[in-house]
């Protein structure tokens, strides 16, 4: 949490000195980073706007800070922190993300396309800090609330952890096959529009638009096949194939964290989408022309709530069955929820 403050304080800091002396914002400035964060605001709103929710975060992170016991008040001060700060995000990271196998292949190939000075820009920067403080966040939410594990009252009989347990399995494979099959699709397109397929076939674009889309696809296929070890044996016990580890059993913190930050990441992605297309031209553009390559991109939305409720229902899962009695669990090692 002291981490959270300090990045609260930090950003408030710098939005008050951008509002009062009228500095230009660099998360409005699209010719200094990969995506824009506030451009879809007012004029003359953006530094306000900043500071406004710097603001915010930085009151919920001291009120946690304040606050010892894990409370139905904790989550929601928490949440509205992380609102806030969603606010000023954009796509920035999971562009990032995405592009980085052609950003490395082309580098290493000496590609032209590649501009390496996207990565070096003040708004990129600024959007790393605010996604760390974001999983800040987020980490508190996770450790001080219990998220409905039954930690208060009597304690549960045997029969109800294992309907508990039953319940936790079946959500976390419904949302779960849900974040697999959202980026399964999109990389399964960029794939087609690779290959020039009919429908797919992105007339006028030139041949690196092809080769940015397949390095996206092959992003998209890793951070599915990544999700799919929240239902699968792998993704609770370390695989022979990765040395020093093998047979460990997973943190649970190591799926759910990333899966969270993941999720946030594609939300801010798909806001940017959303405003798009509310606000301008050229996303309806982009669906009426190519249909078949634009419309999975709208399923982002469904995919970022979806991880948020894979990776926190990995989460209880894991929780309640290693929770459980000895006596009760008889099994050598995890099953597949598959």
């Amino acid at each position: 949490m002291t981490a959270a403050a300090a990045a609260s304080f930090a950003l408030s800091v710098l939005g008050v000195y951008w509002l009062v002396w009228d500095v230009p914002n660099p998360l409005d400035r699209p010719d200094r980073k990969i995506s824009s964060a506030l451009s879809a605001y007012p004029d003359g709103w953006t530094n306000g706007i900043f500071a406004g929710c710097a603001v915010i975060a930085l009151a919920g992170a001291l009120w946690l800070l304040a606050s010892r016991r894990a409370t139905t008040a904790v989550a929601w001060v928490a949440g509205a922190s992380i609102v806030a700060l969603l606010m000023l995000m954009d796509g920035s990271g999971l562009i990032l993300a995405g592009y980085l196998p052609a950003i490395v292949i082309g580098s290493v190939l000496g590609a032209d396309q590649v501009n390496l000075s996207a990565l070096l820009s003040p708004g990129l920067a600024l959007q790393v800090t605010l996604l760390l403080t974001v999983a800040a966040f987020g980490t508190v939410v996770a450790g001080r609330v219990r998220l409905g594990l039954g930690d208060t009252g009597p304690a549960p009989t045997p029969a109800d952890r294992a309907q508990r347990l039953a319940r936790a399995k079946a959500r976390t494979r419904f949302w779960t096959k849900i974040a697999i099959e959202a980026p399964a699709l999109y990389a399964l397109t960029r794939v087609l529009m690779f290959f020039c397929v009919p429908g797919f076939d992105m007339f006028g674009f030139g041949e690196p638009i092809l080769w940015a889309g397949l390095g996206l696809a092959v992003s998209a296929a890793a951070g599915a096949w990544l999700t799919s070890g929240l239902i699968r044996p792998w993704g609770e016990i370390f695989p022979r194939w990765i040395p020093l580890l093998r047979g460990r059993r997973v943190p649970i913190r190591l799926a759910v964290v990333p899966g969270l930050v993941v999720a946030v990441m594609v939300a801010t992605t798909a806001k940017d989408l959303l405003l798009t297309f509310a606000t301008g031209d050229s996303g309806l553009a982009a669906v009426t022309d190519w249909p078949l390559v634009a419309l999975p991109m709208l399923l982002w939305p469904l995919w970022a709530f979806a991880l948020a409720m894979a990776a926190a229902g990995y989460g209880i899962r894991r929780r309640l069955s290693e929770a459980e009695p000895a006596s009760v669990s008889h099994s050598t090692g995890p099953e597949p929820l598959t």
